[in-house]
């Protein structure tokens, strides 16, 4: 049994996102949507929030879901992100019970109780916000460079 590593993963999901047949734009706010859909703190997968929206708003919805898919790279570090978002969360709303990063899973969270998921959520916004536009900035300049590639590489009549 062949073992895929993190590395070939993302690998793999770039080369995806560079081939889609669509404007830079298009591509750039699909796969933004889905980095900021994998910060928030739901449950079913953001793939399936990240595809929703991006239909919703008309953008790229598979560039949505391989930036939604992207989520798997920071796995290891989901309870950090989780306590983080908790904690920006915390400084804006009153939240009674307190969150540690043992108890950083969504289920503990749900557990704990609605007032320290909204804080999360709202922490979670705070944080893919920027991320989110960064990545748009960041993959339109990319899908640019692709698209003028694709367009040399192609015989002229």
């Amino acid at each position: 049994m062949t073992r895929i590593t993190l590395k070939q993963r993302a690998r793999a999901l770039w080369q995806k996102l560079s081939r889609l047949d669509a404007r830079p734009d298009q591509i750039a706010a699909g796969f933004s949507i889905g980095i900021f859909a994998s910060f928030l703190p739901l449950n079913p997968s953001p793939i399936i929030v990240a595809t929703v929206v991006s239909w919703l708003l008309k953008r790229n919805v598979l560039a949505a879901a391989i930036g939604a898919a992207t989520a798997i790279l920071y796995t290891p570090l989901l309870p950090l992100i989780w306590l983080a978002e908790y904690r920006l969360g915390k400084l804006i709303l009153p939240v009674q019970h307190s969150l540690t990063l043992v108890q950083a899973s969504l289920r503990d969270v749900l557990q704990k109780g609605w007032d320290v998921y909204v804080a999360m959520f709202v922490g979670s916004i705070i944080i893919a916000t920027p991320v989110a536009s960064l990545t748009y900035l960041v993959v339109k300049r990319l899908g640019e460079r692709w698209a003028r590639q694709r367009n040399e590489s192609q015989p002229s009549d």
